[in-house]
């Protein structure tokens, strides 16, 4: 086997590639002056004014649900994660914790 060097331009010199000057970046300027109302982090609108967004934690799995719940009848319309899938991720809670607790048992041969 024969091992040659490489010759001329490796790497990004090879395809001519230079870097950009980086921007001159003013000095930030902070804002100390608190805003005159304080608004909520997240805004939730559902465009309907008959149902009413609802976050709740779920007792199984300890996840935070989004819902939207009607407000006339009070009935869930829809949640985020879906019930489908805070029962899976129950299960497979469940599953690991008891995987985890089972004792195991050494046997000795002589």
């Amino acid at each position: 086997m024969e091992i040659r060097s490489i010759q001329g331009p490796q790497g990004l010199e090879a395809i001519g590639a230079t870097a950009a000057p980086l921007p001159e970046d003013p000095k930030p300027s902070f804002d100390t002056t608190p805003p005159s109302s304080l608004e909520p982090a997240v805004k939730v609108d559902i465009g309907s004014t008959t149902y009413q967004p609802r976050f709740v934690r779920d007792v199984d799995t300890g996840s935070i649900v989004f819902q939207v719940v009607d407000s006339n009848s009070g009935d869930v319309v829809d949640q985020l994660p879906s019930e489908n899938a805070l029962r899976n991720r129950a299960y497979a809670t469940s599953t690991a914790q008891s995987a985890d607790a089972k004792p195991v048992s050494l046997s000795r041969v002589a």
